[in-house]
């Protein structure tokens, strides 16, 4: 065993060599005498050197133990103060919350809380990006992922914000001029704009439910986006028919300048969620945050916000 693999008997050693004493010791490192001991007799095995003298009613460092003790100090001092300030962080609103969210709700539903975040807990600091690439924690790279659809990963929690709800909408002059859409069948005469893959760059094929069935449905388009911005200003110009979330398509509807058709098949069991890893201690600062957006969209907050 190398001197690197025994922290426990460097450790118990300091305690006993500051204190004199393997009662004191124990106490602070809450274990046994016994355990203090037999720590420190592995380490001066491992060494080949005698650290302490025993006697029944003392405990003194030998002129070895004496240098020992003095070349570790700084280094211990270093690690107890590195293990204070990181128990220190995990009980106080401090440190870095990355969070990665699909570009649409994250631009209009996220990006609207985080000023409010950030008044209560000033010393967080968050890193936002916006993309719909699928997220991998194991890589380190991210706290927080804000994800629509169906989530099935038992290594991930996921804690929906929102049903997601995906609307067929086209612009008034487009329906007038095209005529609307009463099946599935009449989507193959419409035009047709989509929204892109980002891992493949092929379009999301478009979604529905028929008489309780999730249906997929594979259709040519004629514009093809990977914003959802984008696409929404394609459909309000007239350019076709496009499937634009709920939480984005309810501003336009609301303005006349989009109309849904085909209602009874919207799809459903879909959602928004706020995603971050299972673990035994989910550090305070990403609990906070997400504890704080999934409160702004309880019912009571959302009525607030309308």
């Amino acid at each position: 065993m190398s001197i690197g693999k025994n922290f426990a008997g460097v450790i118990a050693f300091m305690k006993v060599a500051a204190s004199e004493s393997f009662s004191d010791a124990a106490r602070e490192l809450g274990i046994s005498v016994p355990a203090v001991s037999r720590s420190v007799s592995r380490l001066e095995a491992q060494l080949d050197i005698k650290l302490l003298e025993r006697t029944t009613h003392r405990v003194a460092v030998t002129p070895e133990g004496r240098c020992f003790f003095e070349s570790c100090l700084p280094s211990v001092e270093h690690l107890l103060k590195a293990t204070a300030e990181l128990k220190n962080s995990t009980q106080r609103p401090a440190g870095t919350v990355r969070i990665s969210s699909t570009v649409g709700f994250g631009r209009n539903s996220i990006a609207p809380l985080l000023h409010g975040f950030k008044k209560l807990y000033p010393d967080i600091q968050l890193e936002f990006d916006l993309n719909d690439r699928q997220v991998d924690f194991s890589e380190g790279q991210v706290d927080v992922a804000i994800r629509n659809g169906r989530l099935e990963d038992a290594d991930i929690i996921a804690r929906q914000l929102l049903p997601m709800q995906l609307i067929t909408c086209g612009a008034p002059d487009y329906l007038n001029a095209a005529g609307l859409p009463a099946t599935l069948d009449d989507l193959q005469r419409h035009d047709i704009i989509a929204f892109r893959r980002e891992k493949t760059g092929r379009p999301y094929d478009w979604e529905f439910d028929v008489d309780g069935v999730f249906t997929q449905l594979s259709l040519p388009y004629t514009q093809l986006f990977n914003d959802p911005e984008l696409i929404a200003l394609a459909t309000i110009a007239g350019g076709g028919l496009a499937q634009i979330g709920s939480y984005h398509a309810e501003h336009w509807i609301a303005q006349g300048l989009l109309v849904p058709v085909m209602p009874q098949y919207i799809a459903q069991g879909r959602g928004h969620f706020i995603c971050y890893r299972r673990r035994e201690k989910t550090p305070l600062r990403v609990k906070l945050f997400v504890d704080y957006i999934v409160d702004a969209f309880t019912p009571a907050e959302l009525a607030r916000l309308a």
